[in-house]
């Protein structure tokens, strides 16, 4: 028996050991330490900033990251870049309290919900570590700021859009990437907004492709079947267009149907070329990354920054592109 308490003692302690060896693996990955060949390397920056995206390979979120990285160079920080493979909220949520844990100088993380990131938010600011959002923005918390498009205006302005294009006559399918998430909420009512001034454009279905391009093909192509009077779709989010296109060349309707999408990724435009999409909204990523990291520079050094920085966008149509 005595033997069997033994064995148990030293297991109990090779657990602990293994467990508490990988919390300090945890905690010098978030602590100004890179790994480059296998050798860790603790370089000498002033600040540690911490980027969490989306979606880590998303081209989106890399442009920002790229922006980021421009402004962090300028400014002697070590920026560390990192993200779900795919959209998850609890995984990006354990991201943001690992960061603060690690009380690294600063978090740029978008505001996707309400319920989930404001708590994890001001957590962060509570704990010390100011908090900026990019892309999405949740100014109900305790952020510093938030840096990126007017989401709002943008899909107001899609609208404005879509109405001069159709003389005000459309019936409307919506495609956008989630139903919660609070930037493309915002496009969406925008967007709404804009069409009540044409009582006779109408909105017959909103779905959601949960930021997938064969979801917004499936979902589009449901939409066509249960709705055939569509002749205009909206899709919210940078891959909805895509999937958009695909199920109207697969339904190949008798009539045109209008596509208007987000992001200018090179596919979207080469639809736009090919009159597939009518006309898209190009954000700014690179500057939301830039000035996202000069932002929270400046306030960390005490300087006042604005509580909101929007970045330019553009619709983009054929003639745009040709010139």
């Amino acid at each position: 028996m005595r033997k069997v308490n033994i064995l148990y003692l030293l297991l109990s302690i090779g657990i602990c050991s293994s467990f508490g060896m990988a919390v300090l693996y945890l905690s010098k990955s978030l602590a100004n330490v890179i790994s480059i060949n296998n050798e860790e390397i603790i370089p000498s920056y002033d600040y540690h900033f911490v980027l969490i995206g989306q979606e880590i390979d998303n081209p989106y979120f890399q442009t920002i990251f790229e922006g980021a990285q421009a402004a962090a160079n300028e400014k002697n920080i070590y920026i560390e870049y990192m993200g779900p493979r795919q959209t998850n909220i609890e995984e990006h949520i354990k991201m943001i309290e690992m960061a603060t844990a690690a009380k690294v100088d600063g978090i740029l993380t978008q505001g996707l919900t309400n319920r989930e990131f404001k708590p994890a938010i001001d957590y962060a600011v509570n704990r010390g570590v100011p908090v900026i959002t990019y892309d999405t923005d949740l100014d109900e918390s305790k952020r510093l700021a938030y840096i990126g498009t007017n989401n709002y205006e943008a899909g107001y302005e899609m609208g404005m859009e879509l109405i001069k294009d159709t003389d005000g006559q459309a019936h409307v399918g919506i495609i956008t990437g989630f139903l919660y998430s609070n930037n493309l909420v915002l496009r969406v009512q925008g967007f709404l907004d804009a069409i009540e001034e044409a009582p006779n454009v109408k909105v017959v279905a909103i779905e959601s492709s949960n930021i997938s391009s064969s979801q917004a093909a499936d979902k589009a192509h449901q939409m066509l079947r249960k709705y055939p009077e569509i002749t205009v779709f909206f899709g919210t989010s940078a891959l909805d267009g895509l999937g958009i296109s695909q199920a109207i060349n697969k339904i190949n309707p008798a009539s045109p149907i209008l596509v208007y999408a987000f992001d200018d990724l090179e596919e979207t435009l080469e639809l736009i070329k090919n009159d597939k999409i009518q006309a898209t909204v190009q954000q700014n990523q690179y500057e939301m990354g830039y000035k996202g990291v000069v932002l929270l520079y400046d306030a960390i050094n005490g300087v006042q920054i604005p509580s909101t920085f929007y970045t330019p966008t553009k619709i983009l149509r054929k003639n745009d592109l040709e010139e």
